[in-house]
């Protein structure tokens, strides 16, 4: 009889804080530890259901069982929803019971139906510290500051001579007060994590000076832009993101408001007043690129600098563009900036290593550019198209090096761009470990090897995967990095994948007549192995099996070989999700 297993992916892992108690106006907070298996204190991770996870405290024989909703709003930001308001001290003896307690969609809309807990991530999973993340609001604002209590009249900061700025990172805002209330002080907010509800848009800060704060240490706030610019932050009174222009719980109903309001302060003008246009194609919003006729703006994730580039010459028919470049900084330079288009959905670019004061053609020299580094970007906007994934049926491998550890890779016949992915015992297939779904965004070919660029449907990251192709039923891939990284053989370090039927609604035995959806992957043409040396890259790609062999699979083991397989050069770690997350193949 197969026993049910449940794992949490490495993306929710790690050390949390969530506000515990308020007392006189002091956010006190308890840490919260989620692990492969279970959230500390709540408990062990049971049974999953979709977004629900049913967690278990005690033995089978004394078991008690508790429903939560977990989403990740954000890299650093889980929001949890349980339909017990004391979802602490309350649970379940009958785990029917505790199902049937799960918040619904309907629930989840209405505030009064649910409890929600907003945990802040202070640790990755393996106890490295959290990544930076880029704030929402970018650039130089004049702001006014204003607390509404119901127990004064007067407004803090009432002129916008205080100051919000970005420098010298993208990831924090710096306030700067001046001629308020109170004394002339500085404040740092790190941000956490922004996203959406609606048409609401969150965002989670922290204060990250010692001494000087702006309320509690973590904060939630809402923000919105006007069409002339002017954005409004409202800060919850707390920890949490229910009290935003809310209700103080010892005040008999006086409600609380707390805002910036932020007025943008002029740009200097540009050195010039007439610029190229770069191709229509470019034109709108990319992950980390904002493209109009003469304007690119890009936030840089590793300098957290944002780049506001102006077209300033380009030859016919030439890929490579002469910049005006401006940071948020007030930084000044020209650059080159190589673009290529890979797909509909897909461009990638480089800007040249040589920067200068003047425009001049030579920092567009080819000895300023790396082939194998590209910034890969996926289109957001209204004129993204389906795109159907590169391998079409389903296909079956064995992970190596991990005991008894078997995946599945399958498409659909009625989404075409979307794959189903699940490791599982060897053994067993219903001992599922992990499952995820992804969206292909596009691929392109490049010197004989396929590059598939992909959304994770669960987590909204972005991932590559490089292929080739040894003949129509057989095929390599490996993980290519968030950037589409070259140098990097499938061929020797990838996985085999062997088609076993084709797509999925229709379960047609792989050697019966039928025909496949034309993909780059779906042609036999037999590539000769790339030899180029792979650089800095771990070795390891899940792939999927339906062979059965060996016992069933013990977690610990399992997780051990699988993330050794993965990553060579770290700490191993505890559960085959572990490894899976970080380094999924397709």
């Amino acid at each position: 009889m197969c026993q049910s297993v449940c794992y949490f992916s490495s993306e929710i892992q790690g050390s949390f804080v969530t506000q515990s108690t308020v007392t006189d106006n002091e956010v006190h907070y308890s840490i919260v530890n989620v692990t492969e298996d279970a959230i500390a204190i709540w408990g062990q991770c049971h049974k999953r259901i979709e977004n629900n996870v049913i967690l278990m405290i005690g033995s089978d024989e004394t078991a008690c069982f508790r429903c939560f909703h977990l989403k990740l709003v954000a890299r650093n930001v889980l929001k949890v929803h349980t339909a017990d308001k004391d979802y602490i001290s309350k649970c379940y003896t009958n785990e029917d019971k505790a199902i049937e307690s799960c918040p619904s969609d309907d629930m989840l809309k209405d505030a009064s139906k649910h409890t929600e807990i907003i945990l802040y991530k202070t640790r990755q999973f393996d106890g490295q510290d959290i990544r930076r993340e880029y704030c929402p609001i970018n650039g130089r604002y004049k702001l006014t500051y204003n607390v509404d209590d119901g127990l004064e009249d007067k407004i803090e900061c009432p002129e916008p001579d205080s100051i919000l700025d970005n420098c010298p990172s993208g990831s924090a805002m710096n306030l700067r007060f001046r001629k308020c209330s109170f004394e002339n002080h500085e404040i740092t907010f790190e941000c956490l994590g922004h996203w959406s509800v609606g048409s609401r848009n969150y965002l989670a800060l922290m204060n990250s000076r010692n001494g000087e704060k702006l309320g509690p240490q973590y904060r939630c706030a809402t923000f919105k832009e006007d069409v002339g610019g002017v954005i409004t932050i409202s800060f919850s009174n707390d920890s949490t993101c229910s009290s935003i222009n809310g209700v103080y719980d010892n005040n008999a109903g006086i409600t609380h408001s707390e805002a910036l309001i932020l007025y943008p302060v002029p740009q200097t003008n540009w050195h010039q007043s007439i610029f190229c246009s770069y191709p229509d194609w470019m034109y709108g919003h990319w992950e980390h690129l904002l493209i109009d006729q003469s304007t690119v703006v890009y936030k840089d994730h590793q300098s957290f600098k944002t780049y506001t580039m102006k077209c300033i010459e380009n030859e016919l028919n030439s890929e490579k563009y002469i910049v005006f470049s401006r940071t948020q900084c007030g930084e000044e330079s020209y650059q080159c900036v190589r673009v290529k288009k890979r797909s509909a959905n897909i461009l990638e670019f480089q800007v040249g290593i040589r920067s200068g004061t003047n425009s001049s053609s030579i920092i567009c020299d080819d000895m300023y550019f790396d082939d194998s580094r590209w910034v890969t970007q996926a289109r957001l906007d209204h004129n993204q198209v389906m795109s159907p994934c590169p391998v079409n049926g389903e296909f079956t491998g064995v992970i190596p090096d991990a005991i008894n550890l078997c995946a599945k890779l399958s498409s659909e016949c009625h989404s075409p761009d979307n794959m189903h992915y699940e490791v599982s015992s060897c053994n067993y297939e219903d001992e599922v470990y992990e499952e995820r779904e992804y969206r292909c965004l596009g691929q392109w070919e490049e010197k004989g090897l396929v590059y598939t660029y992909t959304q994770r449907r669960d987590v909204g990251t972005y991932e590559c995967f490089v292929g080739g192709i040894k003949s129509d039923k057989t095929i390599f891939i490996k993980e290519a990095g968030e950037h589409c990284q070259r140098h990097v053989n499938p061929y020797k370090y990838g996985m085999e994948l062997n088609k076993v039927a084709f797509c999925k609604d229709t379960p047609t035995n792989v050697n019966s007549t039928s025909t496949d959806t034309d993909t780059l992957f779906s042609h036999s043409t037999n590539q000769s192995a790339n030899e180029s040396e792979e650089q800095n890259f771990s070795k390891v790609e899940v792939v999927t099996s339906s062979t059965k062999r060996g016992s069933t699979v013990d977690s610990t083991s399992k997780t051990n070989s699988a993330i050794s397989w993965m990553q060579p050069t770290t700490t191993i770690y505890g559960i085959v999700l572990v490894a899976i997350a970080r380094n999924l193949i397709l």
